[in-house]
Order: C-alpha cells, then sequence, then structure tokens
C-alpha cells in the first residue's frame, strides 16, 4: 500500500475487506442470500438468464408447456450455447400448493395471497419455520386486495432470524427489486415470471451492483484554487455511513472518492444524505460501470455509494443542488502508470477527499496538501457516453 502500489481486490483499506470473482460469480456473492429464480417460456429469455448466472428455473407442470420430460429436453437444447452443463441447474416443477423438484421430492410451498387473513396465515407458519422451510409468494391481480408491500414486510418480521426462505413472485422487473428491498433486508429472493430477456437483465444487475471497485492510492501532486464554478451537491435518498461518498472526478478514467457532509461541526449539522460532488462538468460513477455527468443528474437517478473498502451500493437521487460558489483543483499521480487525474471540488472545510495508507480517514481539500494518498478508481479504458470503450481519448 505504502509508495504508490495499486490495492489487489480484497486488501483491507478501510472497514472490513470485500471478495473478488468473475462477474458471474460475484452476481450471487455480492448479494449474500439473494436468489433469482426464473419461469419463462421463450428461448431467448432462457439463454440471457443462463448468461447472467440465473442457475434456479420454475416451470408449469400442467398446460401447452409441456411436462416434466419436455421442460428437461428443452432446458437441455438451450444449454448448448452457454457454458454451464444439465448437473449445474435446479430446475423445479409448480405443482398447485408447492414446488417439486423433478423427481417429485418437496421443494417449497407455494402460497397466494388475496387479503390480510392470508398474509396472517402465513406469517403464523412462517414464525414457526426453519431452515428447512421455502416458502414462495404471489399476490392475485384480480381478486386480491391490491396490497403487496406492506404483506411482504410483515412477512419479513415474522420470519425474523429462523433461517427460512421467502421468495416473491414477480412480473416485472421494477416489482422484482421492491420485493427485494422491502423492509431494508428485502426477501430472501425472487421468482421473475417473464418472457423478456430485458427484465432478467434488469434484476439480475440489481443484484449484482454491490460488485466491489478497485480503489488505489493517488497521490495528490497540486492543490490550486481555480475562482468561481456552478457546483452540484447531490442529495440522496439514502444516508451515509462515515466513510462513504462517490467517485467523480474531471476525467473519465480516474475519479476521486468523495466523502459525504456526514460530519458534524460547530458551524453546520451533519448532512449524511449529501455529497458536494464538484462542479456540473464532472463525471460520477453510476451502477453497472457506468458514468454520468453531475450536469446530466436528476431526481429519481441511480449512482454508485462507495466505501474506502471498495464495497459499494447504488442509493436514488433525490435531487441536485447546483450554485456557484468558489472552487479548488486537486492533481494526483496514479501508482505504476505515472497518469496525473484531477478533480475540482468546492473549496470549502465540510468538502472531504478520502485518504487510505492505513485507516482511511476524511480530509478537507482545504487542508490537502501535495504528497497526501487519496483513494481513486483508475481505468485505463476510454469512456463514450459513459460506457467504456477501445479507443483513444485524450483527456487534460
Amino acid at each position: 500500500m505504502r509508495g504508490g502500489q495499486r490495492l489487489r481486490r480484497g486488501a483491507r483499506i478501510g472497514r472490513g475487506q470485500h471478495r473478488s470473482g468473475s462477474r458471474r460469480a460475484a452476481l450471487w456473492s455480492s448479494a449474500p442470500g439473494k436468489e433469482l429464480w426464473c419461469q419463462t417460456s421463450k428461448e431467448d429469455a432462457l439463454v440471457k438468464a443462463l448468461e447472467l448466472g440465473v442457475k434456479t428455473f420454475v416451470f408449469e407442470t400442467c398446460g401447452d408447456e409441456g411436462g416434466v420430460e419436455e421442460r428437461e429436453k428443452w432446458v437441455a437444447s438451450c444449454l448448448e450455447s452457454t457454458a454451464f452443463s444439465r448437473e449445474e441447474l435446479r430446475l423445479l416443477f409448480r405443482r398447485g400448493g408447492a414446488v417439486e423438484t423433478a423427481d417429485g421430492r418437496h421443494f417449497a410451498s407455494v402460497h397466494l395471497l388475496e387479503d390480510a387473513a392470508d398474509t396472517a396465515n402465513l406469517a403464523t407458519r412462517l414464525s414457526a419455520s426453519s431452515v428447512l422451510d421455502t416458502f414462495l409468494v404471489s399476490f392475485d391481480p384480480e381478486s386480491g386486495d391490491g396490497w403487496k408491500v406492506i404483506p411482504v414486510e410483515n412477512l419479513i418480521a415474522a420470519k425474523g432470524m429462523k433461517g427460512s426462505k421467502l421468495l416473491s413472485v414477480s412480473k416485472t422487473a421494477s416489482e422484482a427489486i421492491t420485493m427485494l428491498s422491502v423492509l431494508e433486508a428485502g426477501t430472501d429472493g425472487v421468482l421473475l415470471d417473464t418472457n423478456e430477456a430485458g427484465e432478467i437483465s434488469e434484476v439480475a444487475r440489481f443484484l449484482g451492483a454491490r460488485e466491489a471497485e478497485d480503489l488505489v492510492e493517488a497521490t495528490v501532486s497540486r492543490v490550486v484554487y481555480e475562482g468561481m464554478g456552478d457546483r452540484a451537491c447531490v442529495d440522496l435518498c439514502s444516508v451515509l455511513e462515515p466513510g462513504e461518498g462517490l467517485l467523480c472526478g474531471s476525467f473519465s478514467r480516474g475519479l476521486f472518492l468523495v466523502h459525504s457532509e456526514c460530519d458534524a461541526t460547530d458551524y453546520i449539522n451533519s448532512r449524511p444524505f449529501r455529497v458536494n460532488a464538484g462542479p456540473v462538468h464532472s463525471y460520477v460513477k453510476m451502477p453497472n460501470d457506468r458514468t454520468a455527468y453531475l450536469s446530466e443528474l436528476g431526481s429519481g437517478d441511480q449512482v454508485l455509494v462507495v466505501s474506502p473498502d471498495g464495497q459499494t451500493r447504488t442509493a436514488t437521487v433525490g435531487r441536485m443542488k447546483i450554485e456557484k460558489r468558489p472552487l479548488v483543483r486537486v492533481d494526483a499521480e496514479v501508482p505504476g502508470s505515472g497518469d496525473v487525474i484531477s478533480v475540482f471540488l468546492q473549496n470549502a472545510e465540510t468538502v472531504k477527499l478520502v485518504e487510505g495508507g492505513g485507516p482511511w480517514k476524511a480530509l478537507p481539500v482545504t487542508r490537502l496538501e501535495p504528497g497526501a494518498k487519496l483513494l481513486c478508481s483508475f481505468r485505463e479504458e476510454a469512456r463514450h457516453t459513459g460506457i467504456l470503450v477501445e479507443e483513444r481519448i485524450v483527456e487534460k
């Protein structure tokens, strides 16, 4: 770590560690305990699910979808275009009020919730459940009372720490993501019932959004006071923990970890939802390995919150606040490449960058000096419209 060495995945530089692995493997390990099951009758949707790392597929055993043997053959034919083998997959079949394996063994109970009484009855069963129990819940859009979120909150609370699994049947990605996030902990997984490959991709991206960032320690080479500019505060719908912030910078290849305004002072209260992210030209890191300009962000957009150890999570922008403020420019040299990256920020004591070199530390830009080691994300690839591309782009 000292001497400007690149941090390897899993290196401890702050609070805790993170795991590495291929994108497909990281998809599920990044969201511990979360499962994505799929139910589809379209080949392109099934193949996309396989490519994204889905390994559990559910089928009906009646109607025009055919029986167990036909489903087995169909999945086998789709596997020819993937790297999976049949032994790696779990094929399940819905028979009335249960989900069973191909050979008829019970795997999960199915519960259709139409009203508060149904929810209360299932909550009683969940409170007495064990690690051997899996519950799959669905809501009838026609005969039900239309309630979904509150009932699922009650079921999650009833399940508590029993170790059983609760999954919700969802028809769309937005509903699946809601179920996975309810009561913060969310359900243990979802069964996404769709023939749209894009819906499966969206849920998979959500589950994979916590994939770790590789952070390096860039050495500050210059601090310059640069006059006035239109700086943007990103006010999030989430509270940020000490150490967390957004990756921002003037160059898409190199982004600095800008700390939130969570620290209280004698002059101003804590604002743990806010990151004073710099002027409007700056890049900010988004989920799915993309960037955007701060000028493009608005209410409802998703940004990537990053901790000093590289752990990430998504947060929703509640408001962008743009005002004219005095600016400071920080230049820093990236270890190994000798490349110099830059960030503009408001010249104020509450605006801080995160220092590595051991236990992390939030440093006000007003006290930054050459030689400080700042945590940054660095990628040598170029970007076009926020997406990584293989071309030469000069940023200076």
